[in-house]
């Protein structure tokens, strides 16, 4: 019999910590391409304006799971959004409002694949009962913002809502990567801050 040396039957233990770190380090980075857009069950962001937006889910709709982000005003939930986090970015499904849910066809992209960077420009169209709404949105640049929440240097995205009927709105939109939208400035030039944010 051959001596054998002390451990070499656990040579292929000793792989182990290796292929577990390979495999760690895997998901850590896939948990952190998920994270650009917040997504997490639970998670609320709390405005000045007096809103709570709160993210739910995942909920069935028509045969697609989707978080559910509701919307609250003085604890009084007002509508939701019915969203799609993954490799195309954020995608809405639809809405409800006043008892009636809104479905997209086809849905509409939030935001695009991460990352976002200043220029970038993406626009998409969806039909509603009597007209079509579209989503024109642009990275306009980076900003300085410090609000009750914290400080943040965010993306402006300019988002310029139309209708065929001959809407148009304009929304200033402060985004961070990971933490959400920091500050809304709306058509009349209203500033709506952060001032809780739960992740």
């Amino acid at each position: 019999m051959t001596p054998r040396e002390p451990g070499a039957d656990r040579a292929p233990v000793r792989r182990w910590p290796r292929v577990l770190a390979a495999v760690f380090a895997a998901l850590l980075s896939v948990g952190a391409a998920q994270a650009y857009y917040p997504a997490t069950e639970g998670a609320s962001w709390t405005y000045s304006s007096g809103e709570t937006q709160v993210l739910s889910g995942p909920r069935d709709l028509g045969g697609r799971d989707v978080m559910v982000l509701t919307h609250y005003l003085a604890g009084v939930p007002v509508s939701e959004d019915y969203l799609e986090y993954g490799a195309a970015g954020v995608i809405s499904y639809g809405s409800a409002a006043g008892g009636q849910v809104f479905r997209y066809a086809p849905p509409i992209v939030v935001y695009p694949p991460a990352p976002l960077s200043p220029g970038m420009k993406w626009t998409s169209t969806t039909q509603l009962p009597g007209f079509s709404l579209t989503l024109d949105s642009e990275v306009v640049g980076l900003r300085g913002v410090a609000t009750e929440a914290g400080r943040f240097n965010a993306l402006l995205l300019r988002q310029t809502t139309l209708t065929s009927n001959g809407g148009q709105t304009v929304l200033d939109i402060y985004f961070v990567p990971t933490v959400g939208i920091v500050r809304f400035v709306t058509q009349d030039g209203t500033t709506i801050d952060l001032i809780e944010l739960a992740l």
